[in-house]
């Protein structure tokens, strides 16, 4: 199945939007069956595991850019790929390989989603996404989203939010390798409960980018011309 049918499913206002939508929680909110909604850890919960949320708030803080490929699976299992740029605070750009048409790029304060298929161009405000708060200086886990769970294993620390006034919009879970502490993995629990899995290969931290690869210009422009 194609990626754009099925994030068809998922937003029928936005065929064709891809991994990000599901952070910004544009989702559809029926599903066929209920589901559990996602609760918050107490303040019990997070205590005995304070000290490694604090070094991952600080580490994600101290990041200032990241360049990596991805590869992102779907729901249904299929594979996509492209490449993520981070520039913080606030500022990323999601290349997708062909033949995905998809381009998305936020410029601190909001998310552009372009389908180059469709010439269907978005905009969508970034303090309205899940992702967002990593427009925060510093980042923080108790102001627009709040832990959802937490684990840790030898080399593993797994860290789920959600947005603090909208919990049922969705769910993010940040995958970190550790020792040395370094960001791997997203997953995107949507709305109505369908996974997405984003792995970052290749990454390089801290290095210098170009500022214009979180500019948009919109390509239907250029043939108006």
């Amino acid at each position: 199945m194609k990626i754009t049918s099925i994030i068809k499913n998922w937003i029928p206002a936005f065929a064709g939007m891809t991994v990000l939508l599901a952070f910004a929680g544009m989702m559809a909110l029926a599903a066929d069956a209920p589901n559990p909604p996602i609760t918050f850890l107490s303040q019990e919960e997070i205590a005995p595991h304070q000290k490694t949320i604090d070094r991952i708030q600080e580490y994600l803080t101290g990041l200032t850019t990241i360049v990596s490929d991805f590869t992102q699976v779907a729901p249904d299992g299929s594979l996509t790929s492209g490449k993520f740029f981070l520039g913080r605070p606030g500022k990323m750009r999601w290349q997708y390989n062909p033949p995905t048409p998809i381009l998305m790029v936020s410029n601190g304060d909001e998310m552009i989603y372009y389908d180059y298929e469709l010439e269907q161009l978005s905009h969508i405000p970034l303090d309205q996404t899940l992702i967002g708060f990593l427009a925060q200086n510093p980042i923080s886990f108790d102001k627009t989203v709040g832990l959802t769970g937490f684990s840790q294993s030898a080399d593993v620390i797994r860290i789920s939010l959600a947005q603090l006034g909208k919990p049922e919009d969705g769910e993010l879970t940040l995958e970190f390798s550790d020792k040395p502490l370094a960001i791997r993995n997203m997953v995107i629990r949507d709305a109505q409960h369908q996974v997405t899995t984003v792995s970052l290969n290749n990454a390089q931290f801290d290095v210098k980018l170009n500022p214009k690869l979180f500019d948009f210009r919109d390509p239907r422009e250029d043939r108006r011309k």
